[in-house]
């Protein structure tokens, strides 16, 4: 009852007659995602119906308005949803909409014009922008970038209480800066950080550069992560290649560690044929690396409607650390202290977007 009441009470807003509600578009949008899947992580295997695989269920609100001088202002206000039901044992918001909790993923508001743009709010990553543009698994479902981190090697996905700028293009060169504000209280607090960014795009070509700072309450850098990407198509194919690493600092317990992958995309007609492998090398300890192989088919059947299935193994994933998870589905049972463990998953879904 008390979701469906915030829900009504968003979509309510948006439709509000008035000055200050004219003055601005508002265009709803969102995406249901369902699949079923099968996970096995050596000690046992569980197959479910799981809520966004291939991209996560949202439901969001956004806009913009001319301003005097060319300059727009827009906003975002988006929120998860559990497409496949939240379970009767929910007791947070995290585990009743399936995600950071109610208008708790983007929620943004700023200015742009031929200045480039300034946002403020809650909003992703400079960093993780770049791991969508090489993932065609798109960074949420059981790829190397989603959820199990063995790519991502703990890059932080969301920055809140922050402000970003991005610039204009030059001939193809692009920078861009995100402040995060260290405070608040409660599911608002943030310990504080910054991500910088130097990317290239024109033609077939995509390049892109980050550096990502973020802080415990000790002051701390719990992560210090520096990435590459690159990315070419070449019309019958989209090829991409990524490396990073990850130097926090000795006293906030994180470890060291680096991270390769190599994705490419394949499109067929109304077919999109997926292939990616990822490595990632402890620097902190002896085990042996863990690597992750994806192999994923979408096929459209419109351009807002797709069918899709994917297969990924990751081995050595270390007790918890590294199964193949898509938001927190992989409910099987892991073989605790094990190093040599590996975690399979298939999923096969259908995915609308309006």
């Amino acid at each position: 009852m008390q979701t469906r009441n915030l829900l009504a009470l968003a979509i309510g807003a948006v439709s509000l007659s008035g000055p200050s509600a004219q003055a601005a578009t508002a265009t709803l949008y969102g995406t249901i995602d369902l699949a079923v899947e099968h996970f096995d992580n050596g000690a046992g295997a569980r197959t479910l119906l799981g809520n966004g695989v291939l991209n996560p269920s949202v439901i969001g609100f956004r806009g913009q308005e001319s301003l005097q001088g060319g300059t727009q202002a827009f906003y975002q206000l988006e929120t998860s949803l559990c497409a496949n039901g939240s379970g009767a044992g929910a007791t947070t918001l995290s585990q009743e909409f399936c995600g950071p909790g109610f208008m708790g993923r983007t929620s943004v508001l700023g200015l742009r014009g031929n200045w480039g743009s300034l946002t403020a709010g809650r909003m992703f990553t400079l960093s993780n922008n770049d791991f969508y543009a090489i993932d065609p698994l798109h960074s949420d479902s059981i790829s190397p970038f989603g959820n199990n981190n063995v790519a991502g090697i703990g890059e932080e996905v969301w920055a809140s209480q922050a402000i970003e700028y991005r610039s204009p293009s030059w001939r193809g060169w692009n920078v861009a800066g995100l402040y995060q504000f260290g405070g608040g209280l409660g599911l608002q607090r943030t310990t504080g950080g910054y991500n910088l960014h130097l990317g290239y795009a024109r033609g077939p070509w995509y390049a892109g550069t980050d550096y990502e700072v973020q802080y415990t309450q000790t002051g701390a850098a719990a992560v210090r992560h520096g990435m590459a990407v690159l990315r070419y198509d070449f019309g019958v194919a989209r090829l991409a290649g990524y490396v990073a690493r990850n130097r926090p600092d000795p006293s906030s317990g994180n470890p060291r560690l680096d991270a390769y992958a190599l994705t490419a995309s394949i499109p067929r007609g109304a077919w999109t044929l997926i292939g990616e492998i990822a490595v990632q090398h402890d620097r902190s300890s002896s085990r042996a690396d863990t690597r992750q192989y994806d192999l994923g088919a979408i096929y459209a059947l419109s351009p807002s409607t797709r069918l899709y299935g994917v297969l990924a193994r990751s081995s050595h994933y270390a007790t918890f650390s590294n199964i193949v998870d898509a938001f927190g589905n992989n409910s099987a049972p892991t073989l605790s202290g094990e190093t040599g463990a590996a975690s399979s998953a298939l999923a096969l879904g259908l995915e609308v977007n309006f």
